[in-house]
């Protein structure tokens, strides 16, 4: 069991990243702004801003574009067996270059969601 609450407590960040990584287009940009709101509501993380969604979907984007399926991101270092795994990654320079890409998200939050962008965008 996890004793590390700072690692199990969600935060603003944590919850709207979690809804938009699987935001694949506009069209579905209301539903998970929806969901954004209502896990906002439920887990009493704050009020929904507007502002902040937008900084934290250019940042998913930026992630889902560099990390894709067809291993042309300058982070993946290759398999070395029949199938892909997180090893394949370079993640200390990924998490670098979007902490220094991305400023104003806080750096835990960009530690814990490249491993998760990888499964779900990679992986998976």
């Amino acid at each position: 069991m996890n004793t590390d609450k700072s690692k199990d407590e969600s935060t603003f960040e944590s919850e709207v990243l979690s809804a938009l990584a699987y935001e694949w287009n506009f069209s579905d940009q209301s539903e998970i702004e929806r969901k954004i709101k209502r896990r906002l509501r439920d887990k009493k993380l704050g009020p929904y801003n507007q502002s902040r969604v937008d900084t934290l979907r250019t940042f998913k984007n930026d992630v889902q574009t560099e990390i894709n399926p067809y291993g042309k991101s300058k982070f993946y270092l290759g398999t070395k067996g029949s199938f892909a795994d997180m090893a394949g990654w370079n993640l200390k320079a990924v998490i670098s270059h979007f902490q220094k890409r991305h400023p104003t998200i806080p750096n835990d939050t960009i530690e814990r969601c490249i491993p998760f962008a990888i499964f779900v965008y990679y992986l998976k």
